[in-house]
């Protein structure tokens, strides 16, 4: 997934290109796939996400951006689906801790 400044049209120069990828491992595994991704591409230019170790709230921005590669549609329909569900039972503590101002 594509997603942040350069999904949404609004990047500037300069700005980060943020990528995230849901792996199907464990966190270990998925930190070790994230460095060394971000190795190959050499460039500080990009930011590649782990879904899984994600904050929920930037879980839900990210499925706000642009899907690049999907084999399984149904399985990203589900999962987010899920965060979704997730963020409705979250959203109310969130917005009492940060005000209820915030926009996500």
């Amino acid at each position: 997934m594509l997603y942040d400044s350069v999904s949404r049209g609004d990047a500037r120069e300069g700005s980060d290109i943020d990528l995230c990828v849901f792996f199907d491992g464990d966190p270990a595994e998925a930190s070790k796939f994230r460095f060394n991704a971000l190795a190959e591409l050499f460039s500080d230019r990009y930011d590649l996400q782990i879904f899984q170790q994600l904050p929920l709230y930037v879980r839900v921005e990210v499925l706000r951006g642009r899907v690049l590669y999907c084999p399984d549609e149904r399985f990203l329909y589900d999962v987010a689906v899920e965060t979704i569900r997730e963020f409705d039972a979250f959203k109310h503590r969130l917005y009492d801790y940060i005000g209820e101002r915030a926009i996500l």
